[in-house]
Order: C-alpha cells, then structure tokens, then sequence
C-alpha cells in the first residue's frame, strides 16, 4: 500500500513537473507597442482624430522557438473590457486585430488571449499615442501659427467672488502629465485659492481681480518604441475675465433706460396728439 501512494506521488511530481516546462515553454509572441501616429494635436467626439497609418496588434503561441495551431483567439482592452475579434491566419498559427485608422480614444493597454490543444497563452500589448486634445463640438480651438500642436482654446468668464475650472483635457497613452503657467509665470497650488488636479483642471476658489490672465497648459507624455523614446507635448492656452459683483446691474440699467425712454417717447407723442384734436 505504501509503494502504491509512493508511486503515486511520484507520478503526481512528475505530471506538475511536466505542467510548469509547458508554462515556461509556451509563450505569446506579438507586437508588444504599436504607436498612433497623429498629424493634428485636436480631436472631438463626433469627428474622432485617427493615426495616419492602419493599426494592427498580432500575437502568437510558441514553445521551443515554435509557434502552436491555435484553436481560438482574442483581443481585450484593459480599460472596459471590450473583446475584440481576432482574426485567425491561414495557417492557423497567428491571430490579429487589426483597426485600420485607430482613433485616438483607442490608445491604452491590450490584452491577448490565445487558446491552444495545451492550454491558455496570453500576451500584452500596449498602444501609445502622444497627447491631443479633446475638444467639445461646440467649442472655439484655434491654431497658433503653424504648430499643429499648439492652440488657444475659449476664454472663460466669472464674477469676482465666485469659484471657477479653467481646464484642458487631453487623451494620451501613457498618462500625460499636465504644467501650468499664468501669463508666462509658473502656476503652483497653495491648497486653498489654487488647486491643481492630475486630470488637467485649474481650480481657482474666490476669484479676484488678481487672477485674470492667461494660462498656459502644456499636457506631456513619454514612451519608448523600436528602441527610442518619443517626448511629445500639447498646449492649450485660456484667457481669464473676472466681472465685477455689481456687472449684473448693468444690464438692467440699460434695460430701465430704454424703457423709460420709451414710455417718454409714447408719453410725448400722446401729448401732442392731444393738442392736435384740441386746436381742431
């Protein structure tokens, strides 16, 4: 009985064994960085900002050098866990995705999950893209000179004593990371009238006359692909108008005015009509 359970064990430690070459063996094999290359640093969500050139991840399951037939394959994005199809080659061996023109929001982490006679592989992709701007349909982003990458964005309008965003929202992979400056002075956060998020916004508490300007976002990023690394940047300027408390009254002077002229003018008119029918 004790020679059985030995011989059992034995077999248990071999087929483990035999189990973790495989794991080690067998492997994914792909494009591990697939770059979107942009010609414009804007884009929107009706008319999304695509890369120049067709986008396609592969990947592959090989042990010893060897790539295995795959019985089935697929693609998967990090960030929502959308499954995208993959396509199977002729011979069996190799699955693909490919997006044609990626749009800029395609950019992210990836995930292939190829499945063969011996088991699961998967892989990892990474598709990077420099920062653009995401601009609203409705919103005014003008080029400045002949920097594609490089605009000046809608002004923003308070009243004095209010709170306001100043913001500048970027797409990019990886992260971007956002600097800011006031009329060409770097921008830092005290923690109570300046607060600065990771996500690019400008928070200004209690604004004064003091904080109007113009202020500067410059959104970068960095990543290396084919052995060099791509620093590239965004920049997106908005100028500050600060109204006084008391702007709202003029409108309604104006308004008050033209009334009162108005009933003067309907008053005077009366009157001589008035005189009129007398003297007849």
């Amino acid at each position: 009985m004790a020679v059985n359970n030995a011989g059992r064990w034995v077999l248990l430690v071999v087929f483990a064994s035999c189990l973790n070459i495989y794991v080690e063996c067998a492997q994914a094999k792909g494009n591990p960085h697939v770059e979107i290359v942009v010609k414009s640093g804007r884009t929107n969500k009706l008319h999304p900002l695509r890369s120049v050139d067709n986008i396609t991840l592969w990947c592959q399951a090989e042990e010893n050098g060897a790539a295995l037939p795959i019985k089935s394959a697929k693609f998967v994005r990090k960030k929502d866990n959308e499954i995208l199809k993959a396509t199977i080659s002729e011979d069996g061996k190799r699955a693909s995705h490919n997006f044609g023109p990626a749009a800029v929001e395609e950019a992210g982490n990836y995930t292939c999950k190829i499945t063969t006679a011996t088991g699961l592989v998967s892989g990892n992709h990474q598709v990077f893209v420099r920062p653009v701007l995401m601009v609203a349909e409705s919103e005014r982003v003008d080029m400045i000179g002949n920097d594609a990458f490089r605009f000046e964005g809608t002004g923003v309008s308070t009243v004095a004593g209010r709170n306001v965003n100043i913001t500048c929202p970027v797409i990019a992979f990886p992260t971007a990371s956002h600097t800011w400056t006031k009329d060409g002075k770097p921008l830092a956060a005290d923690g109570e009238h300046i607060r600065l998020t990771p996500d690019g916004v400008v928070q200004l508490f209690k604004v004064s006359d003091d904080d109007r300007g113009v202020y500067e976002c410059t959104a970068k990023n960095k990543y290396t692909i084919n052995g060099r690394t791509e620093v590239s940047e965004v920049i997106l300027s908005r100028r500050l108008r600060v109204k006084s408390e008391l702007a709202w009254l003029w409108p309604l002077i104006v308004i008050i005015a033209i009334v009162t002229l108005l009933v003067l003018i309907i008053f005077f008119c009366e009157c001589r009509k008035k005189r009129a029918e007398q003297k007849l």
